[in-house]
């Protein structure tokens, strides 16, 4: 647990770190640098596939796919699972828009191919994503199923967030700095959460 917390810590001092220099609008080199290396290649076939993913972190899919696995769990008797799930995905909503409100980060002034009305900073559907798919990981870590199929599911897991972020920053939706403070502030909801529910022997 010790390190449990000193790598919340070292999470958070790089968190309010990021926050302060996008508050004071210090990292636009930073993030049109990185906008050039993701999106330097934009035609209409990677377009459709960056709204694939970025649909799958997405308040429609989020919400579809925690009412399947509340339903889910409810069936198959471990309910506890299901309110994990929906819980820790409100938690990363709450703060997520409470943030947004504070910083009031305007969007990318790119070519957008998604419509978006909130502010930029920090995403929204890399936050949802990284913290529904982080809590499967740990579900998954946590199982007793095949090896074979824990490591596959763990990639897979592992990789869409990533995928997310990317498909944010390559739509225009989102700078990468954006994405980065959305990926940090997640795994620190989820660090915590996951200290409790280990704590309280939720699962």
């Amino acid at each position: 647990m010790k390190n449990r917390k000193w790598i919340i810590l070292g999470l958070s001092m790089i968190f309010l770190t990021l926050t302060i220099l996008v508050k004071l609008n210090l990292l636009s080199s930073f993030d049109n640098f990185f906008y050039n290396i993701v999106a330097f290649n934009i035609n209409d076939v990677m377009i459709n596939i960056y709204k694939v993913i970025t649909f799958l972190g997405s308040t429609t899919f989020i919400i579809a796919v925690c009412v399947f696995f509340l339903i889910l769990f409810i069936i198959l008797k471990k309910k506890n699972y299901g309110f994990i799930v929906a819980g820790v995905v409100i938690i990363s909503t709450l703060v997520n828009n409470l943030i947004k409100i504070i910083i009031a980060r305007e969007r990318p002034l790119v070519t957008s191919f998604v419509t978006e009305h909130s502010y930029s900073f920090p995403s929204g559907h890399t936050m949802a994503a990284t913290t529904l798919y982080g809590i499967l990981l740990y579900f998954v870590l946590k199982s007793n199923m095949n090896k074979k199929l824990k490591v596959i599911l763990s990639i897979v897991l592992g990789l869409l967030p990533l995928l997310v972020a990317l498909s944010r920053v390559y739509l225009g939706a989102h700078f990468m700095s954006d994405v980065i403070g959305a990926i940090i502030a997640s795994t620190i909801l989820l660090l915590v959460e996951i200290y409790f529910i280990d704590k309280k022997n939720w699962i």
